[in-house]
C-alpha cells in the first residue's frame, strides 16, 4: 500500500527549507555508520509499499549504497566525510530512489560513478549543481540515449594526447569509441528526449563539423602524408632544426618521407616554440604540415580501413541529429559518467564544467 506522507513546514524570516523528510547528521563516521545513515534516511523517505515490493525496493537501495562505499572506498576514502552533508545525503536518497523504481543495473553503475564524483566536491559550485542534476536526469534516459551522448562528447570535445603511433589510434578507435555504438539510432525522438531532459539542444541551423575534421583537427600528425627533406627546406627555409623537428611518416616508412614530431597544430606550436622558431618561419611550418595532411575522404578511408565498425558511426553523423547536437554541462557530466562506466577511464570534469 502507498502511504503519502503529510509534511507541513513553518519557517521564519531567512531561513531555509528542505523537502526531504529526514536527514541524519554525524559528526565521525566510518563505512558501517556510512551505509546506517543512507538506508535511514532512504527508510524515512520512501514510499511504504506492500511487502514483496517493500522487500525489492530495499535490497536495491542497499546494493546500491554497498556498490557506493565500496567504489568511493577505492576512489577517495577521504570524501567519506561528505555523508555528514544534507546536500550528499539527499544525492544518496535521489539515486537509492531511483534504483529502488527502476533496477536497472545499467542505471545504478552511473549513478554510483556519479555519486562518487559528487562524493568529491565538498563545495557548492557550478560542479557539484550539474551533479546533483545529472542524478534526477539519467533516470529519464535510456542506456541508448546515454551512449548517444558520450559519443558526441568523445568526438566534439576530447582529444587524447598519448595517441603517438597508429597502433595507438587503432586501439583507441576499438575500446572507446566502437563499445558505443551498439545501440546508437537515427531515430529523431531519442534527440528530442535528450534535448526536453536538458542534456543538450538541437541546432537548427547548420550541424557540428564532420567526424573527418574533428579527427584531423584533434589528431593531424596521425593523418599525414609526408613531405621530402628537400620539400621542407624548400617551403620553410628551415635548415639547421630539420631533425629536431621531423620524424619518419607514420603512413609511409619504406619511403625517405618525414612529418612533423607532434600530433596536431597545439603540439606543433608548443615544438615550435620549445625550439625558439621565430614568426615566419613558424607560419611557413605549419603550412607545410597542413597542406601534407589528409583530406577528410583520405582519413575516412584510412578510419574505415582500420575499423570497419565505424561505418555504423559515420553513417549516423550523417543522417540524425547526433551532429547537431550541443551538449549541457548536464549532458557532458552524464557523457562522461558513462564513458567511465563503460571503458573504466576516468576524466577530469572539471575540464568543461567549472
Amino acid at each position: 500500500m502507498i502511504n503519502d506522507r503529510i509534511q507541513k513546514q513553518e519557517a521564519g524570516n531567512g531561513s531555509t527549507n528542505l523537502q526531504c523528510q529526514s536527514i541524519v547528521i554525524h559528526k565521525g563516521i566510518n563505512y558501517v555508520d556510512a551505509k546506517e545513515i543512507a538506508l535511514d534516511v532512504y527508510k524515512a523517505n520512501f514510499i511504504q509499499l506492500g511487502n514483496e515490493a517493500a522487500v525489492l525496493a530495499t535490497r536495491r537501495a542497499t546494493e546500491l549504497i554497498d556498490d557506493f562505499l565500496q567504489k568511493l572506498k577505492y576512489d577517495d576514502e577521504n570524501a567519506l566525510v561528505s555523508m555528514n552533508s544534507p546536500g550528499m545525503q539527499i544525492a544518496i536518497y535521489e539515486a537509492q530512489k531511483q534504483y529502488a523504481k527502476t533496477g536497472d543495473k545499467n542505471l545504478e553503475e552511473l549513478m554510483v560513478d556519479i555519486l562518487v564524483e559528487r562524493a568529491g566536491t565538498s563545495e557548492r559550485n557550478l560542479k557539484q549543481i550539474v551533479l546533483d542534476e545529472s542524478l534526477s536526469v539519467v533516470s529519464k534516459l535510456t542506456t541508448e540515449q546515454m551512449d548517444a551522448l558520450s559519443i558526441n562528447f568523445l568526438i566534439v570535445k576530447t582529444s587524447n594526447p598519448n595517441l603517438g603511433s597508429l597502433e595507438a589510434l587503432c586501439t583507441y578507435v576499438a575500446k572507446q569509441i566502437v563499445p558505443f555504438l551498439a545501440e546508437l539510432t537515427e531515430t529523431s525522438s531519442c534527440y528530442e528526449h535528450l534535448e526536453y531532459a536538458g542534456c543538450g539542444s538541437v541546432i537548427h541551423v547548420g550541424s557540428l563539423l564532420s567526424i573527418e575534421r574533428f579527427f584531423i583537427n584533434s589528431y593531424s600528425g596521425l593523418f599525414s602524408k609526408g613531405f621530402s627533406e628537400a620539400r621542407f627546406k624548400s617551403e620553410t627555409g628551415m635548415i639547421e632544426k630539420f631533425q629536431e623537428l621531423t620524424t619518419r611518416c607514420l603512413h609511409c616508412r619504406e619511403t625517405e618521407n618525414y612529418q612533423l614530431n607532434a600530433v596536431n597544430i597545439v603540439a606543433i606550436e608548443g615544438l615550435l616554440k620549445k625550439l625558439d622558431i621565430d614568426e615566419e618561419t613558424k607560419f611557413k611550418i605549419i603550412a607545410l604540415h597542413n597542406n601534407s595532411t589528409m583530406s577528410e575522404a583520405e582519413v575516412k578511408e584510412y578510419l574505415l580501413s582500420i575499423c570497419p565498425k565505424l561505418e555504423s558511426l559515420f553513417s549516423l553523423w550523417n543522417n540524425s541529429s547526433i551532429s547537431k547536437f550541443s551538449l549541457t554541462t548536464v549532458g557532458v557530466a552524464i557523457a562522461q559518467a558513462n564513458y567511465r562506466r563503460r571503458t573504466g577511464v576516468k576524466l577530469n570534469l572539471e575540464t568543461w564544467v567549472s
